[in-house]
């Protein structure tokens, strides 16, 4: 566990990436970040102000204005060479962690740093835990809990939608919405408690039914930001996609052809993939965790028999090794799946369609799929609009009509349609496009299509303008929780004692978003999360 250091001492830490680079920046933060920086200062040369150089003549680091840049060289040892960096100066109490910080940007050699570092701790400082400069923040009020954890979120940003998110919770909105809330519950509690001490003197500061018009206005924003949360939180790692289908149908082409790199193994020999691979994809500015999985053999390539998946590990010796082990990678594909946001199921267009690939196209389960009629660069066997249509009824539901409708990202033949005839489908996507991992034909429109429906909010993880990790869902859980159990007690007559306890329970709860109920345990989870130097 972490523990907690004083706040009385100066903190340094190296603020950039670990490794060789043109600049970089050491971090100093405490009460004598500019005494210890004065000390390493060269004595041939005085630090100039940028911007007014001429008036910043003569001042060492203390004369300086709160808010300065100066140009320097510091002496790490007697006799050593002067190495030119560039201070940044902020004075307690306008600065982040509101204590004196200086920031040193210098030539980002790793030994060079190391030695500046060292010489930092020989005039006293400290070398700064994980976070310890955004947890001062917090402690000395700068930000709250919530701001805090948004900027790890800005940090470990995959994507830019996921930065901007992170950027907006970081500037306290979500933030101020639930110091509002906070307040609310505390003012009522107050009166609740209030009305418990006048009690034996039949004075009524707030009656029950304004009690309960309070906890249900405060009821409705919780759900409502519940609401934004569950359905707009994108999740950390991103919208889950699958590549999935029969083997040698080139899901592991398209997986490399869609990262633009040669990632899964290819060969033309069926069933190369065994266990997932996972990579992320970023199209415009979504974050996805595309996947490629085993080819789905139908039945189980198992000699002779068809065995539950389940049963496979006890009986490897009825059905060999390698068969057992091709049953497993079909295991973990169906896994993957089921875990999955959208599904694309990709067939071989140079091969007629068959009654198995019908049955698979009806058994993936995902909340969207895409029907990717691969290996469009070879002789087709499935015609471009019987056959299309026929690949899209393939789970047995009437084939209406196949025409381009709003849903369409381009005209027929390449077309990407919805069946919009279909009431079920107004709600699972399911579209078809014609692709070649060869020739690259039809993944411009891949890619759209994916784009299209994270962006029209169909998935279930578009990006929201409020950055809400698991911590602050389960805690406003915990609130509604607390308030359902005030509002029934009023109902039920119960004393205004249980009231009372709910209430605190719900302020407490949110106040545990933002910090102003955070046990030394929780800051240790949450700062242990953050690197040295931030």
């Amino acid at each position: 566990m972490l523990v907690m250091q004083s706040l009385d001492d100066t903190i340094v830490a190296l603020s950039t990436p670990a490794g060789s680079s043109p600049r970089a920046i050491v971090r100093l933060s405490g009460p004598d970040a500019f005494a210890i920086l004065d000390g390493l200062l060269s004595t041939s040369q005085v630090p100039s102000e940028i911007g007014n150089r001429q008036s910043a003549i003569g001042n060492r680091l203390q004369a300086l204005p709160p808010y300065s840049a100066t140009d320097a060289h510091l002496r790490l040892h007697l006799g050593g060479p002067a190495i030119p960096a560039t201070l940044y100066l902020m004075r307690a109490p306008r600065s982040y962690t509101r204590q004196h910080v200086a920031e040193v940007h210098t030539i980002g050699s790793p030994p060079l740093l190391r030695m500046l570092l060292d010489a930092f701790v020989a005039r006293g400082a400290r070398v700064a835990e994980p976070g310890e400069f955004t947890r001062r923040a917090f402690l000395a009020g700068r930000i709250d809990l919530a701001q805090a954890e948004a900027v790890l979120a800005v940090i470990q940003a995959a994507s830019v939608g996921e930065h901007r998110a992170a950027a907006r919770a970081l500037q306290g909105l979500a933030s101020r919405r639930i110091h509002e809330l906070h307040d609310r519950l505390v003012s009522l509690r107050s009166l609740v408690e209030a009305s418990i001490d006048f009690a034996e003197h039949d004075i009524e500061l707030a009656s029950p039914a304004d009690v309960l018009a309070g906890i249900e206005d405060a009821l409705a924003i919780v759900a409502d930001a519940l609401r934004n949360a569950d359905a707009g939180a994108l999740p950390p790692e991103g919208i889950r996609v699958a590549l999935c289908g029969p083997p040698n149908a080139g899901k592991s082409s398209l997986f490399n052809a869609l990262l633009g790199r040669p990632r899964a193994i290819i060969t033309p020999i069926p069933g190369t993939t065994r266990d997932a691979v996972a990579e992320p994809l970023i199209l415009d500015a979504i974050l996805f965790l595309l996947y490629d999985t085993a080819g789905l053999a139908t039945p189980l390539p198992i000699a002779d028999c068809q065995l539950p998946i389940s049963e496979i590990g006890n009986r490897k010796s009825e059905i060999g090794n390698q068969e057992a082990i091709a049953a497993e990678a079909i295991a973990r594909a169906w896994g993957v799946i089921a875990g999955t946001h959208i599904a694309l199921v990709v067939l071989d267009a140079s091969q007629p369609l068959t009654d198995a690939a019908r049955r698979l196209w009806r058994d993936i389960q995902a909340p969207h799929k895409l029907l990717l009629l691969n290996k469009s660069d070879l002789p087709p066997a499935i015609t471009m609009v019987h056959g299309v249509a026929e690949a899209l009824a393939m789970d047995r539901e009437p084939a209406p009509a196949l025409k381009p409708d709003t849903g369409c990202l381009a005209p027929l033949p390449s077309a990407v349609c919805r069946l919009s005839s279909d009431e079920h489908a107004s709600r699972v996507t399911r579209q078809s496009l014609r692709t070649s991992a060869l020739t690259g034909a039809g993944l411009p429109e891949l890619r759209a299509a994916l784009v299209a429906l994270v962006r029209s909010g169909r998935v279930e993880a578009s990006p929201s303008d409020l950055l809400l990790n698991a911590r602050h869902r389960e805690a406003l859980r915990n609130a509604r929780e607390a308030l359902d159990r005030a509002a029934q007690a009023i109902g039920e007559g119960l004393g205004e004692e249980f009231v009372a306890a709910d209430l605190r329970t719900a302020h407490d709860a949110l106040g545990a978003i933002t910090g102003q109920v955070a046990p030394d345990d929780l800051l240790d989870r949450i700062f242990a999360q953050f690197c040295i130097g931030k």
